[in-house]
């Protein structure tokens, strides 16, 4: 998990440049670093899996969706940077990911690892997403810049805490670690 955890990280500093670039009218260096957000959001999304859950079924085929929901991200983004789509269109994978965070950190709330308060991180950046889109597929664009500022230093905080229980979560294999595991049937 030291990977995911580097790429949590990442996914900080893209998202801030993201934010950074926005607030100096750099609009279309904004779209590039989006682009790198959403790609560095697909560790997230799926080491988010590892969150224990009250419901591990319900909060399976959520994370599953809320993957594919990253992926469809990463499409849109990288069509928009290329200029070839335009309009509300990520608003809907967008709302799938922030029900994706929702849910993990609502039904596994102050499970170990994950502290309470990263929960509390988690399900206000879910609102964050949420809000976000919701604002975008109801054309009010200054709702949605502030969402967006909000939903920023909301996911920020929520994935510097996720980051740092995913570096904690390293699995050492009994190679590793010296331990000779027998097996006996």
């Amino acid at each position: 998990m030291r990977w995911t955890s580097a790429f949590t990280f990442l996914s900080i500093v893209a998202l801030l440049a993201a934010v950074s670039s926005q607030l100096l009218g750099w609009t279309e260096v904004r779209g590039w670093f989006l682009l790198a957000w959403a790609v560095l959001l697909l560790p997230v999304a799926i080491g988010l899996l590892s969150h224990p859950m009250r419901d591990a079924a319900w909060g399976l085929f959520i994370g599953f969706l809320g993957v594919v929901a990253v992926l469809l991200v990463i499409v849109l983004q990288a069509l928009a940077v290329a200029n070839v789509l335009s309009g509300p269109w990520i608003a809907y994978p967008l709302a799938v990911v922030g029900a994706w965070i929702l849910v993990a950190s609502g039904f596994g709330f102050g499970a170990a690892p994950f502290s309470a308060m990263v929960d509390v991180l988690g399900l206000l950046t879910a609102v964050g997403l949420l809000a976000i889109a919701a604002a975008t597929l109801a054309g009010a664009a200054d709702l949605a810049r502030a969402a967006g500022a909000a939903g920023a230093v909301a996911y920020c905080l929520w994935a510097a805490g996720l980051g740092w229980v995913f570096w904690g979560l390293q699995r050492q294999s009994p190679a590793f670690n010296g331990v000779v595991v027998e097996r006996r049937l």
